[in-house]
């Protein structure tokens, strides 16, 4: 279903009626009538060509260089903008009204060429009307203005002579051709661009017959003055209208990819949380799950030979072995779930490091001593404990698994402005220079250093045990 549009040809046919009837009721009712007033005349005019101008550098900047078929009526409205300008402020005389001519002419031979719209699919007959219509408009309202005695006489006893009539019949009949032109487009695109330069066309060509029928100064020479004007106002109208258009499109835009930067900062920062989520959980099952079995499976091993030898710590070590392995599962439950592993106090990191160490003792020869300080450890918070007890975790396991250690300590001091945590094995050591590649334990543990926001030092070599450090600043430790 085709939505309604503009009797656009009616309307035109009611204006033209209506603007000759008012020009034949003002002669008719003042035929002497005359009313000198060139500042007045000036400032029409003078406003008349800076909307022609503007509309023109509006239509040049939508066109561009490279296509538009609106392209020749930009440079009609520039020729007839310039020439309003140098008409504007010349005196009445021939170069006046010469002027007045020749503003009408470019602006109808730049509308009419819309009859050929092949012509602005070339960009060289583009670049060449623009500068060919300015030019002449610049070059003839200087000339006119510099040597107006060798302009032919374009007024005779106050009636304009045909010299001057000719070229005004000339524009109004290419004004009409264009109206018509736009008019036939409108009715079949329904586009508000068409109907406008159809009714300037129209208007325009109103204006330049009642030119050829008034004398200077008369009421009928005014009224189409009234009628040029009306179309300039309805260009300035459309520039507004445009420009607020423009602005509104502009800031629904904005407020468009402010939602859209706002939903892609929404989504960054749900990534960096579940990758913070994910590495956290990584090392978390490292350090702690993977450790904890790691753990009782010494356990069982030490069990298994023990079976033969002692039963009763064989079935000491399976009781303690299957609270392990309850412990582990309850945990894995909780990051399936999605919960926090479970946060160790401050105040009992001494009874936790120390069943740990116990723990991790069931191997054959190894054994682990603890030096907790209880007023360091009650400064410590829960985040930071529950870190601790997974640096200690991986240790301890790092030093049976990887080093063959038989003797370990565990301290946990008051050392300057903060907490000191001292881990030392006398096991076999390594190369630092080659850290990186000795697995997640030691790149999980400075990464919890940086969220500790604690020093981490690291001293091994071959043959010499391994020491690590943590020291935790008193503005980190709860107070």
């Amino acid at each position: 279903m085709k939505p309604n549009r503009l009797p656009l040809h009616i309307l035109m046919a009611v204006i033209g009626s209506g603007a000759a009837v008012i020009s034949v009721g003002l002669y008719t009712m003042y035929p002497a009538w005359r009313w000198h007033r060139e500042p007045l005349h000036s400032a029409m005019e003078s406003l008349g060509g800076l909307a022609a101008i503007a509309m023109a550098v509006v239509l040049f900047q939508r066109t561009g260089s490279g296509g538009g078929r609106l392209y020749p009526v930009a440079t009609g409205f520039l020729g007839m903008g310039l020439l309003e300008e140098f008409h504007a402020v010349v005196e009445p005389g021939n170069a006046f009204i010469l002027l007045r001519n020749m503003a009408s002419l470019t602006g109808a031979f730049g509308f009419s060429l819309i009859w050929f719209p092949k012509f602005s699919e070339s960009p060289a007959r583009k670049r060449v009307l623009a500068w060919g219509i300015g030019g002449f408009s610049l070059a003839l309202g200087a000339w006119a203005i510099a040597f107006p005695e060798h302009i032919p006489a374009m007024l005779r006893d106050h009636t304009f002579t045909p010299t001057a009539v000719a070229p005004q019949s000339f524009a109004c009949i290419l004004f009409l051709a264009a109206a018509l032109r736009f008019t036939t487009e409108y009715r079949h695109s329904g586009g508000a661009e068409d109907a406008l330069l159809a009714s300037l066309a129209f208007l325009f060509a109103l204006a330049e017959g009642m030119f050829i029928y008034s004398t200077l100064w008369d009421a009928r020479w005014w009224f189409w003055h009234v009628i040029r004007l009306t179309a300039y106002l309805l260009v300035l109208g459309s520039m507004v209208y445009g420009y607020r258009r423009m602005v509104v499109d502009l800031e629904a835009s904005l407020a468009q990819t402010t939602r859209a930067e706002e939903a892609a900062r929404r989504s960054e920062q749900q990534l960096r949380e579940a990758l913070d989520r994910r590495e956290r959980m990584a090392q978390d099952l490292h350090d702690g799950i993977i450790q904890s079995v790691f753990a009782m499976g010494l356990s069982l091993e030490r069990c298994q030979g023990l079976v033969m030898k002692n039963p009763p710590e064989a079935v000491d070590l399976l009781g303690r072995a299957r609270a392990s392995l309850k412990s582990i599962i309850r945990n894995l439950r909780a990051y399936i779930t999605g919960l926090e592993p479970e946060m160790t106090e401050g105040a009992h990191l001494p009874t936790v490091l120390t069943s740990l160490a116990r723990t991790m003792e069931h191997a054959d020869n190894f054994r682990c001593r603890v030096d907790i300080d209880p007023s360091a450890a009650e400064r410590i918070t829960s985040d930071q404990a529950t870190h601790i007890v997974f640096i200690v975790r991986e240790a301890i396991s790092n030093s049976l698994r990887h080093a063959g250690a038989r003797n370990e300590s565990i301290s946990l001091q008051w050392h300057g402005d903060g907490v000191r945590l001292m881990i030392e094995d006398d096991g076999r050591g390594f190369n630092t220079d080659t850290v990186e590649g000795h697995g997640e334990g030691l790149k999980n543990m400075a990464a919890r250093a940086r969220k500790l926001g604690a020093r981490f030092f690291l001293s091994s070599q071959p043959g010499g045990g391994t020491r690590i450090v943590f020291d935790i600043p008193m503005e980190r430790v709860h107070a």
